[in-house]
């Protein structure tokens, strides 16, 4: 053997041994594949979703993306899970974005004094209602003990909380409350609760509930007003804004990556010519996906 020969034996074994320690594909098709390698098919949501978040919907806008994309093989159903996962994320963002907004809206709302202003009337509104039930339960206090007292004292409070806080309070309904109660207090000496007098306590009770209700009425419709002025100078912190757009940015550059691979994968895979069974086959995938873990 001469040295010609040695050179080209030699030249053989290199590029032997090149081949054999090769790790990726050469051919386009091959490389297409390999970029998805890492994908697996337990991308059902298990660790997508936050809480509070609802698989049920989840699933759904997966079924929907299968079936709008028809994917036609195993690659193709773990680019159209990725697809259906980004839409996922971009639904949730627009979620966070309103959330903010809204968000804002209170936080610009409750520096007009509105919101301490609704507190009280819903202070009220309490007061009445838990003086009021009470009052219901059977069996109705026939002696003025221990439980009458109870009854009473809650009805006398909410008679005075609605009387300080609520504005424009008519006197005299105000001042037939005070009357009641002091003829159902009545003298230490008298024991029976006169019955009559219970109800029209009652029924006076009923009547009170009525004027927070009302003004809390017109309470809230004052700042629905107020939030529709707001909306169009609320705007969340800037740097919230700046985040949120970038992660947004980021998902769409994902999707329009993952469908553009997609395309590819099928140019390559199948000359772009549309399968008879493409519905069929990709619910199939779709089953398949789910029974990954």
């Amino acid at each position: 053997m001469d040295l010609t020969d040695v050179k080209a034996l030699a030249d053989k074994v290199k590029k032997l041994t090149s081949e054999a320690r090769a790790t990726g594909p050469k051919t386009e098709k091959g490389k297409l594949r390999a970029a998805t390698n890492a994908v697996r098919h337990g991308l059902t949501g298990k660790n997508l979703l936050l809480p509070g978040e609802d698989p049920g919907e989840y699933e759904a806008r997966m079924d929907n993306v299968f079936t709008a994309l028809g994917p036609q093989s195993d690659v193709e159903a773990e680019l159209v899970a990725l697809v259906a996962d980004d839409i996922h994320k971009l639904n949730r963002l627009a979620r966070i974005e309103l959330g903010a907004f809204l968000a804002r809206i209170e936080e610009l709302l409750s520096l007009t004094g509105t919101a301490e202003k609704a507190s009280v009337t819903v202070n009220a509104i309490n007061a009445v209602g838990t003086a009021l039930t009470p009052w219901i339960a059977e069996p109705l206090p026939v002696e003025k003990g221990p439980e009458f007292m109870r009854r009473y004292r809650a009805m006398t409070d909410a008679l005075d909380l609605v009387e300080a806080t609520v504005s424009g309070a008519p006197a005299d309904l105000m001042e037939a409350g005070h009357e009641l109660m002091a003829q159902l207090h009545g003298k230490a000496a008298e024991k029976v609760v006169p019955p009559d007098l219970y109800q029209a306590a009652f029924d006076h009770g009923r009547r009170l509930m009525s004027l927070p209700l009302d003004m809390g009425k017109a309470e809230d419709a004052a700042q629905d007003g107020l939030r529709a002025a707001i909306a169009g100078i609320a705007l969340p912190n800037k740097d919230e804004l700046a985040k949120l757009a970038k992660y947004r940015s980021m998902l769409e550059i994902s999707l329009q990556r993952r469908l553009a691979a997609l395309d590819q994968l099928r140019i390559l895979t199948t000359g772009n010519v549309a399968d008879a069974g493409g519905a069929e086959k990709a619910k199939e995938y779709r089953v398949k996906l789910r029974m990954v873990t």
